[in-house]
């Protein structure tokens, strides 16, 4: 087993998710049910991150026979396409994801990016020839650098000194640095020779769990601040109809 700090930091993520769910329902913003369904998600997350997790230990996810399915190609998207369904499926997880983006104070939903500086661990690790070296520096690099700015941008907006614009492009950024590596280079990824490094437990919980929720988390912030900037700027437009 490789020595990683991946399972306190899905602890810190999901324990963060878990009380800012909690905080909406006690201050009346959720609804039981949706509360529910909330809680339901992260259950089932944490039950596919348990299952990889021992079918990892028990050396499946290392196995030749596993790696010749092309896993690089089609893991890192299992927990998004499931949130999409599930939410497509369940109105009340929709709203309350809705709920969720909207009413948690930005400054909670740019400091859980806070964690990602714990990329540079892989970093660490690539140099010591420990890991794939070509995945840790266009993936875990640029992750890392997206956590530093995390800590920035959390103050600044905390304090108030950043509109919601530079807020909604800041989580894109965060989207894409993880999305344009994967997507663009993992056929060089695969190549390298400690690829099945990326399958291990626990290191296999990046991929599978918690790099896939983090890029959800910048999704949903971004649409919920687009949604908000398309209704405003439709409504200045409406007023501005009606007094002409």
């Amino acid at each position: 087993m490789q020595l990683t700090t991946l399972p306190v930091l899905l602890l810190i993520i999901f324990g963060l998710l878990w009380y800012l769910v909690r905080r909406l329902y006690r201050m009346g913003s959720l609804r039981s049910v949706e509360q529910t369904w909330l809680n339901v998600l992260l259950a089932i997350l944490l039950a596919w991150g348990g299952l990889v997790s021992y079918q990892s230990s028990q050396g499946i996810l290392t196995s030749q026979q596993f790696l010749s399915l092309l896993p690089g190609y089609w893991m890192p998207y299992v927990v998004t396409i499931f949130i999409f369904v599930a939410t497509m499926l369940v109105p009340s997880l929709r709203s309350g994801l809705r709920t969720f983006a909207t009413m948690t104070p930005m400054y909670w939903l740019t400091g859980i990016h806070i964690v990602r500086m714990l990329a540079v661990g892989t970093l660490i690790k690539a140099s010591l020839g420990l890991f794939p070296e070509k995945f840790a520096w266009f993936v875990g690099g640029p992750d890392l650098l997206f956590g530093l700015s995390a800590v920035v941008v959390t103050f600044q907006v905390w304090r108030g000194r950043m509109s919601e614009s530079q807020v909604m492009l800041w989580h894109l950024t965060g989207a894409l640095v993880i999305l344009v590596p994967i997507i663009g280079f993992m056929h060089l990824f695969m190549q390298e020779r400690l690829y099945s490094a990326l399958f291990q437990f626990p290191m296999v919980l990046a991929p599978a769990l918690v790099v896939p929720l983090l890029v959800m988390l910048n999704l949903l912030s971004f649409l919920q601040l687009l949604e908000k900037r398309v209704h405003s700027t439709g409504m200045a437009q409406l007023g501005t109809g009606r007094e002409s």
